[in-house]
């Protein structure tokens, strides 16, 4: 069965600031690249394992900065050669706890939509 196959939830393409707390209690940079009310794939330099609890502090743009902090378990991580990013060193997916909340779900997808407005759907 394909990872497409085993998703419980839609899943959008979304680009939002977030901020992981890795289990050693640091916090580093990450971006959302996609999400859904079950999990997301992140962009960060944070080196993070299969099995790691973490912590995800989401930032919604166009809200008043408004942010929650959801917990997780990162499922896999791929280490991103020089040609997919100069920024960013990991692509991490994490598995969330529990669903997001009603309101972040809606905002990920209101903030999906919008940005697929600007700058075209993502293949």
């Amino acid at each position: 069965m394909s990872d497409e196959d085993k998703r419980a939830a839609d899943r959008h393409t979304v680009y939002m600031g977030a901020e992981i707390t890795t289990p050693e209690g640091k916090v580093r940079s990450a971006i959302t690249h996609d999400a859904s009310a079950t999990g997301l794939l992140l962009l960060t330099r944070a080196r993070l394992e299969p099995g790691a609890k973490i912590s995800i502090r989401v930032y919604v743009p166009g809200q008043d900065d408004k942010s929650e902090v959801v917990e997780g378990t990162v499922v896999r991580n791929h280490v991103l050669d020089a040609n997919e990013s100069s920024l960013w060193r990991e692509k991490v997916a994490v598995h969330f706890d529990k669903p997001l909340p009603e309101w972040l779900t809606g905002a990920v997808v209101q903030v999906s939509e919008k940005q697929e407005q600007l700058f075209g759907k993502k293949k």
